[in-house]
C-alpha cells in the first residue's frame, strides 16, 4: 500500500509541473527453502526515483526563480517608463522656457539647441524604457509557460511535427521539399 501512495504522489507532482517522471528498477522472483516466493527490489530503482524527484524540485525552483526575476523586471520597466515620462515633460517645459527667453534676447541659439537635445534624449530614454517593458513582459510570459502562438492569439500556422512527418516519410533525403517540388 505505501508503494501506491508514492505512485499517487509522483503522479500528482507530474500533473502539477508538466514534467515526466520515470521509475526504473528490477525485481527478481525466487523461491527460498520453504518454497514461498519472495520479491527483491533493486535499491538502484529507488535511487533513480529520488534523483528524479530531486530533478523535479530543481526544475520547479528554477521556474519559480525565473518567474520572480521576470516579474521584477516588469515592475522595474514600469517605474522606468514613469520616470522617463516625467523627464520628457520636464524637458518640454524647459525647452519652452528657453525658447521664450531666446525670443526676448536672454538666451542664445546654442541654449535652445541644448534644450532641444535634452528633450530628444529624454524621448529616446522613454522609447527605450517602453521597449524594455515589452521585452520584460514577454520574458514573464515565457517564464510562466504562456509564450505560445495559441495563447497570444497569433494568426500563424503552428508547426506540427506529425504533419511534416507525413509529408516527408516516403521521400528520399535531399531530393525534394515537403510541398512536392
Amino acid at each position: 500500500m505505501p508503494s501506491r501512495a508514492k505512485e499517487l504522489r509522483l503522479a500528482k507532482l507530474e500533473s502539477y509541473s508538466g514534467a515526466t517522471i520515470g521509475l526504473t528498477g528490477r525485481a527478481t522472483h525466487g523461491a527460498d527453502l520453504s518454497g514461498r516466493r519472495r520479491v527483491r527490489s533493486n535499491p538502484a530503482g529507488q535511487g533513480n526515483a529520488g534523483q528524479r524527484r530531486l530533478d523535479l524540485d530543481t526544475a520547479r525552483d528554477q521556474v519559480q526563480s525565473q518567474t520572480v526575476q521576470a516579474w521584477g523586471q516588469v515592475q522595474a520597466a514600469k517605474a522606468q517608463i514613469n520616470a522617463s515620462q516625467a523627464q520628457v515633460t520636464a524637458a518640454e517645459v524647459a525647452l519652452n522656457g528657453v525658447r521664450e527667453e531666446a525670443r526676448v534676447g536672454q538666451r542664445t541659439t546654442l541654449d535652445v539647441l541644448n534644450a532641444q537635445q535634452t528633450l530628444v534624449n529624454a524621448r529616446v530614454a522613454l522609447v527605450t524604457a517602453q521597449h524594455d517593458r515589452i521585452v520584460a513582459s514577454y520574458t514573464l510570459l515565457s517564464a510562466v509557460g504562456s509564450l505560445s502562438p495559441q495563447i497570444l492569439g497569433l494568426r500563424v500556422q503552428v508547426y506540427d511535427a506529425m504533419v511534416h512527418y507525413q509529408q516527408v516519410r516516403d521521400v528520399w533525403g535531399g531530393v525534394r521539399i515537403p510541398d512536392g517540388r
